[in-house]
């Protein structure tokens, strides 16, 4: 039988909240609670080539770099789950693990702009405030260098879901409040570089983003039907994301930028 998982909206967690003040003093439990990108999910692209254009209705997310004669192209993206009410119910304390799980796309392009040499993506914690209709490259908010999380993807492999360990992000969200991630390729690149994701926006609600959150809560909870105990061991972790995210790659076409590009 398939481990089952608490995935929950985080305008339902009221009765959550009750239970867990009303026992002090117990021994904890972890249980997974699974934040699928929806309609209140911020996400934006964001480039500058067209460094005020705001990207928030785009269908992808990333990051990417590529150079032509002495000019220097990048892409990066915010993106920014609805907690609700649990920072108000969880203390950082209690996060045992977080994970952003993206799903890359092969965009039909005929640039060429990959190259074979693996590259770093970053995500990091956004430090200030943003809407997504207005956010672009000329107003991006500043992000936090000193808590991020880093993970090598090579070109030729793609993989079906890649996962990053952003559960110090997470904790410093839940302190300090919530601004969301920022995905960027190294500062330092010398090399063509592509990495696309499904956004929140993404026609495809299955490989939209995704947030898995590890948390303790009371032990006394730990058989409340309506809170199922964290899959612990990896072939549950494998078949949770056979569960949720698509086995296959997914090809798109990008869509065709409305303002010119700048020289």
């Amino acid at each position: 039988m398939k481990s089952k998982l608490l995935i929950i909206s985080t305008t339902l967690l009221s009765v959550l909240t009750l239970q867990t003040n009303a026992q002090p003093g117990t021994g904890y439990s972890d249980v997974s609670i699974i934040l699928k990108a929806d309609t209140l999910t911020r996400s934006v692209l964001i480039s500058n080539i067209m460094e005020n254009k705001a990207g928030d209705q785009s269908p992808f997310i990333g990051a990417a770099y590529w150079s032509d004669s002495s000019n220097k192209f990048r892409c990066r993206s915010l993106l920014s789950f609805n907690y609700g009410i649990l920072p108000t119910m969880i203390k950082p304390e209690q996060i045992v693990r977080a994970e952003l799980v993206l799903y890359p796309l092969e965009l039909q392009t005929t640039t060429g702009r990959s190259s074979n040499t693996p590259n770093t993506l970053i995500v990091r914690r956004i430090l200030e405030p943003w809407e997504d209709s207005l956010a672009s490259w000329s107003n991006q908010p500043l992000a936090d260098t000193r808590s991020e999380s880093a993970k090598q993807l090579p070109q030729k492999k793609k993989e079906t879901a890649v996962k990053f360990n952003v559960t110090g992000i997470v904790k410093d969200m839940f302190q300090y409040g919530n601004n969301g991630f920022l995905i960027s390729n190294l500062d330092s690149l010398s090399t063509a570089y592509t990495q696309w994701f499904a956004s929140a926006r993404y026609d495809d609600e299955s490989i939209r983003p995704a947030l898995l959150l590890t948390v303790a809560v009371p032990y006394s909870l730990r058989n409340d039907p309506g809170i199922p105990p964290l899959p612990m061991t990896a072939s549950d972790r494998a078949e949770l994301m056979q569960t949720y995210f698509r086995p296959e790659p997914v090809t798109t076409t990008p869509p065709v930028p409305k303002e010119p590009i700048k020289e």
